[in-house]
């Protein structure tokens, strides 16, 4: 068998001759920076990869054994020489490659997304999302399919199929929560290779509904068109833009989770995006708004009972007396976010105050951890907008 050092450009260009045949038609090439690695060309012109090996015992090495890795380009150089470095490194110290390659093909698509799921309704509030878009989108195609085998080519497949029904941003939610679920299996060891890595989609850019942030003359109109309605959806979208945070945190508040004393806000962690109690500290212009709210369970509420819900006409009454439709809600966090930048405010207060966890601001942080400095930045944010209101 010939040996030449594998690139990503010879393995592309090699091709298959009869002069270098074996007896069994196909051309093997191994790797020479990692022996056991084999390159195998067919007349047809498909390749594959393959490892041979033996397994370490006493007093002597056992027969020489092969397992097929798969086909290229489906699985790629770094790919290949990742995989059979981990099977070179097991036989060699006695375990059989072939038994935990067997386990991992029996962990199915299916089986893996229920344990990801699981885990992440142990850590978020919202999992529920990613388990639609698998159990929808992903799971009906490859549910039965080996993790491991999984390749590019059939993601693809279940983009390219939504993609053609219209449906780009289910088929973005695919790619962003496949990678996340490979990520999650990697890290158990559950498969070797994550096949969304450097996939590419020019069909499928960034989502721009992440929001953007609202100019000035939009903030006026919009406030003044929540004053115009009033509670309990007026209020509500008056203390999101002074504040910045979610839709969730605010619209679910309940008075019971206000300090009077220090007027805060404390979001328990068991309604809270990153399971853990937040504060959010209410500026005087803040606090106005909740004092005079009805004392009922809830800060906003059209039953009495349950937190408001069915903001969708609300929101067409605002849009009509504010003159402005092309926003969401979460436009006035990410408002918030670009605000307070050009406001001075660092960074890490401005993850602080908007409850990002990202590195730099510790995720498990003490809840009153940057009261100060939150405290200080909402002020400033609201007379900003106290400003922008009433120029």
């Amino acid at each position: 068998m010939a040996s030449m050092r594998f690139t990503d450009t010879n393995v592309e260009t090699l091709r298959w001759t009869e002069r270098d045949a074996e007896p069994s038609g196909e051309v093997c090439w191994q790797d020479a920076l990692l022996p056991g690695l084999v390159l195998r060309l067919r007349q047809s012109g498909n390749k594959s990869w393959s490892v041979r090996y033996r397994i370490a015992t006493k007093p002597f090495a056992g027969p020489s054994q092969r397992i097929t890795l798969g086909s290229y380009p489906a699985i790629g150089l770094k790919e290949a020489r990742e995989q059979a470095r981990r099977i070179l490194t097991a036989a060699q110290t006695g375990e059989d490659p072939r038994q935990a390659q067997r386990e991992r093909d029996s962990y199915t698509l299916a089986s893996v997304a229920e344990r990801f799921v699981a885990d992440l309704k142990r850590h978020i509030s919202s999992w529920r999302p990613v388990e639609t878009t698998l159990r929808l989108h992903v799971i009906p195609r490859l549910g039965d399919r080996p993790l491991a085998a999984i390749t590019k080519r059939e993601i693809h497949g279940v983009l390219d199929s939504l993609v053609a029904q219209g449906k780009a941003g289910a088929a973005r939610e695919v790619r962003k929560n496949m990678s996340r679920l490979y990520t999650f299996a990697t890290n158990r060891d559950f498969c070797h290779a994550n096949p969304l890595e450097g996939l590419q989609r020019r069909d499928l850019p960034a989502n721009k509904d992440a929001g953007r942030a609202l100019r000035d003359d939009e903030l006026r109109a919009i406030w003044r068109a929540g004053g115009d309605l009033g509670y309990p959806f007026g209020d509500a979208i008056r203390l999101l833009m002074l504040t910045g945070q979610r839709r969730s945190d605010i619209f679910g508040a309940q008075h019971d989770e206000l300090d009077h004393d220090r007027q805060l806000l404390e979001v328990p962690r068991k309604r809270y995006k990153s399971r853990r109690d937040h504060i959010v500290p209410l500026a005087p212009a803040s606090w106005a708004i909740v004092e005079q709210l009805p004392k009922a369970g809830y800060l906003f509420t059209t039953t009495g009972t349950t937190s408001v819900s069915g903001f969708s006409r609300a929101k067409t009454q605002i849009d009509d007396a504010a003159g402005v439709s092309d926003w969401r809600l979460h436009d006035l966090r990410v408002t918030a976010e670009t605000r307070l930048a050009a406001l001075g405010v660092d960074r890490e207060t401005r993850d602080a105050v908007l409850g990002h966890a990202k590195l730099g601001l510790q995720q498990t942080y003490n809840k009153f951890d940057y009261l100060k400095p939150k405290q200080e930045a909402l002020q400033a944010y609201a007379q900003h907008l106290a400003a922008i209101i009433t120029p």
